[in-house]
């Protein structure tokens, strides 16, 4: 042994015989032991770094087939929540609440000197909303305050305008300055269990944050008229919004809409569906669809301008969850190329259910499942620009009732964006159990169970096969509930 080695050992000896010696319990001259020194020293340099948190980014979905993937938006939104920094301001608009988790760290975030501010609809009433209000009452001319608009926020006061939109803004969340996250969710156990939606987030574009934030303050002024439909998009590219240059645009409803002058029909015009290759050949533009709920007049005309851009050439496809009668007709007429594709997510498993809220003897529970999005892919050309990869969202359903609503139309420019929104939608459409044919199938088997009494009065659990109605059109009786169009 080298007698660099033999010192290195004597050295070590002596250290640990000072340190026995001295005792667990001997403290250093900063007043800690001996052994908690060791021990923090052992952790410091084992421990790995705690991970910066980061602000979501992009587009998030829920899977109500799945269990783990039921709270995947409310958690994006309730870890935002928490990480909203002292002086920082939340504002929420909102159809529906009754996430106590999402109540809590609202509550929380605005005892640690958080803003928090937030507008609902006015069709329900529960504990979630009663913790918030506890907390930070209704007074819209404070800094903090939960407000339910008497009907549509900007619009008419009656029974069929509502505060429909679906906005989340962050001043502040962890380094993310001016978050925005627009889409289809509410913040709700039907919303996470029952429904696929979408919520998209961004942060960094100040002046479209602003933008929101002047919508916000607009919207808890709770008109008793209908007022103006708002445009907006950051700071334009060319000095005026387009949706064929601009990252995002932004259209809020309420909108007087009609053949001649629809979102819906004016996006779709721009359209084009073949486009030449230069090797004498074409390209086909993909258009793909996820609407809850098309129906009404509106949604007849729709669909009608759905099918001539599929006869024109387009690769488009369509998944609902709920559509009108006569509207499904229109749709799934024939043209010269055939059907359109046409899938529903709607499936009702307890047909017989009953779920009867308002004691009129009619099932308010729809479905089990079905599409809350509102959302349509756009890969091709648009407004003449070739190879445009765009994204439509937000609350906006296709059909005659979301024109007088409070809504958001919301697009993101994007082949990342516009890729993630797709895989989405093929994960519904190519799966036998997130949705089926729309056209061929009409019933599903289902195995249920039912418990049966022996002589003896003990019970058994007896399961049997049947075969139930899967509901995907909309029966026109259903204009309230808690699964209905304005959820």
């Amino acid at each position: 042994m080298s007698k660099f080695s033999r010192l290195v050992g004597s050295l070590c000896l002596v250290l640990v015989a000072s340190m026995v010696a001295a005792g667990p319990g001997a403290a250093s001259s900063d007043g800690s032991s001996g052994a908690d020194q060791g021990s923090a020293a052992v952790a410091a340099h084992a421990k790995p770094k705690p991970k910066k948190w980061k602000a979501p980014k992009g587009p998030y979905f829920n899977d109500p087939h799945l269990r783990k993937g039921w709270f995947n938006i409310e958690r994006r939104v309730v870890d935002t929540i928490r990480h909203t920094p002292k002086g920082s301001t939340i504002r929420i608009a909102i159809y529906s609440l009754d996430r106590m988790p999402v109540a809590k760290a609202l509550v929380e975030a605005h005892r640690r000197g958080v803003k928090v501010q937030m507008l609902l609809n006015d069709h329900w009433e529960n504990r979630a909303m009663k913790v918030i209000r506890a907390e930070i009452g209704k007074n819209r001319r404070k800094d903090s305050f939960i407000y339910k608009c008497k009907a549509s926020c900007r619009g008419a006061k009656n029974e069929f305008n509502n505060l429909h939109s679906k906005f989340y803004l962050f001043s502040q969340a962890g380094k993310a300055q001016d978050l925005i996250a627009v889409g289809s969710a509410n913040m709700t156990l039907n919303a996470d269990r029952h429904q696929w939606n979408d919520l998209h987030f961004s942060d960094g574009n100040h002046v479209l944050f602003r933008q929101f934030v002047s919508l916000f303050n607009d919207m808890k002024k709770d008109y008793s008229t209908r007022q103006p439909p708002m445009y907006f998009c950051g700071t334009p590219v060319t000095g005026v919004c387009d949706d064929s240059v601009d990252k995002n645009t932004t259209w809020v409803f309420p909108k007087n809409s009609g053949p001649k002058n629809d979102l819906v029909i004016d996006l779709l015009n721009k359209v084009q569906c073949l486009t030449p290759d230069g090797n004498g050949g074409q390209t086909r533009t993909h258009l793909a669809l996820s609407m809850h709920t098309m129906r009404g007049a509106r949604g007849d005309y729709l669909a009608a301008a759905i099918r001539r851009k599929y006869a024109e050439g387009c690769d488009f496809r369509v998944s609902y969850g709920l559509i009108g009668f006569h509207t499904k007709g229109v749709l799934g007429a024939p043209t010269r190329r055939g059907r359109i594709p046409l899938r529903s997510t709607g499936l009702d498993y307890n047909t017989d259910d009953n779920f009867d809220l308002n004691n009129d003897g009619i099932d308010d529970l729809i479905l089990d499942y079905y599409t809350h999005q509102k959302y349509l892919v756009i890969q091709g050309t648009y407004n003449g620009v070739p190879d445009t990869s765009m994204v439509l969202t937000g609350s906006v359903n296709w059909s005659s009732l979301s024109t007088a609503n409070d809504e958001v139309w919301f697009t993101v420019r994007g082949a990342r964006v516009a890729k993630k929104y797709l895989k989405n939608f093929n994960y519904q459409w190519n799966s036998p159990r997130n949705s089926r044919n729309a056209y061929t199938t009409t019933y599903a088997n289902f195995r249920v169970a039912r418990w049966v009494e022996g002589p003896d009065g003990t019970r058994r659990k007896v399961w049997r096969t049947v075969r139930r109605k899967v509901t995907t059109v909309e029966p026109d009786h259903m204009l309230k509930g808690p699964y209905w169009e304005n959820d």
